[in-house]
């Protein structure tokens, strides 16, 4: 069915932000695998979990230009997740690295958009079918109504610290970008696809050919190499409720850790401008000293059969009496003593805003 009202291109556009925050961890899970973590491959899932944020960003600027909102910090679904929409039905796991997984799950979420094809926003193979058929309807409803009558520029997300492009990204490629009007919509949209949920079958994310898309990136894993360096036999779609006891409590300081970093996102995204510079550092120092260190600590917790745990990537439902700050470094102390690898992370608590 066509996209023919506002609030529809909203749904649209939540589904594919939501589609980007179920790829972010995914691919983080398999990267939290990869024994090796000085490897190219590993800085290669940085490079492409950075961009999918990155895309996450866009998203929602282009969602707040056209007036809709949409809070990262709210109940959401744990894994495994359906992409409904995507035909055949995609189902996202949470998986220890294979080349399996990146060429069943990973290829085909970032697969270039097939010549020719219907352009259906509910029935699509590629994302890059999806993406062009938001972009259809946004030029349409434009047509009879200014989409961009109120585009929340107060809130719209383009600090130039908010992104700078890791190893493996080039900035030619695309950054953050204040949406205004169609043309800045497009060149938003554009960098999306550029990157790796492509319009082409080109394999190169800029014009100047020094980034690889994230598919062609997937698509040149070494794997046997990966295999070899080894692999943590990290379990699939782990909870806080299917994992031991003696892992829960780390597991449950995870999630709290994922619901934080999306809280954060909120910030960012608040007409509090002012603040915004120093939530960029708590999110980049989260996702590096908080959330990478405890996701890969819980993959070296033996829970039987053969296999560790893994970050659940679930939500975590902070007590209102307190501040999530707070509540999070209590959970740091808790465990402190049982498990002094997680140090780094219980440190890096301490950075955190003493209230908000």
């Amino acid at each position: 069915m066509p996209i023919n009202t506002r609030a529809e291109l909203h749904e649209h556009i939540i589904e594919a932000i939501c589609i980007e925050l179920t790829a972010f961890p995914a691919y983080l899970y398999a990267m939290f695998s990869i024994e090796d973590r000085a490897s190219e491959p590993v800085k290669i899932f940085k490079s492409v979990a950075a961009e999918e944020m990155l895309h996450t960003i866009l998203w929602m600027n282009i969602l707040l230009a056209t007036g809709g909102d949409f809070k990262f910090c709210s109940p959401f679904p744990s894994f495994p997740i359906d992409i409904v929409h995507r035909q055949p039905h995609l189902t996202v796991n949470l998986e220890p690295y294979s080349k399996e997984v990146v060429e069943r799950v990973f290829l085909a979420i970032e697969e270039p958009a097939h010549d020719g094809g219907p352009v259906d926003p509910d029935v699509w193979e590629t994302q890059g079918q999806f993406f062009a058929a938001i972009w259809d309807a946004m030029i349409e409803l434009n047509k009879t109504e200014n989409l961009f009558d109120n585009p929340q520029l107060d809130r719209q997300f383009v600090d130039p610290h908010g992104y700078m492009a890791p190893k493996y990204d080039h900035g030619d490629s695309g950054g953050l970008v204040l949406i205004t009007d169609l043309e800045s919509a497009h060149q938003a949209m554009d960098t999306i696809v550029h990157q790796g949920e492509g319009l082409s079958h080109d394999r190169y994310a800029d014009e100047g050919h020094a980034e690889l898309t994230h598919y062609v990136k997937f698509q040149e894993l070494p794997h046997e190499d990966i295999l070899h360096r080894g692999v943590r036999p990290a379990v699939i779609n782990p909870t806080v409720a299917t994992l031991p006891e003696h892992v829960r409590p780390v597991a449950e300081f995870s999630d709290a850790i994922v619901t934080y970093l999306y809280l954060v996102m909120d910030r960012l995204l608040s007409p509090k401008v002012e603040e915004h510079h120093h939530q960029v550092g708590f999110l980049y120092g989260g996702m590096v000293a908080l959330l990478a260190p405890v996701g890969r600590y819980l993959m070296t917790l033996d829970i039987g059969d053969g296999k560790v745990a893994g970050p659940p990537f679930g939500y975590y439902a902070f007590d209102e009496g307190s501040s999530p700050e707070t509540q999070l470094r209590a959970m740091g102390a808790a465990l402190a003593q049982e498990h002094p690898d997680l140090q780094v992370a219980i440190d890096m608590l301490e950075r955190l805003p003493q209230d908000h």
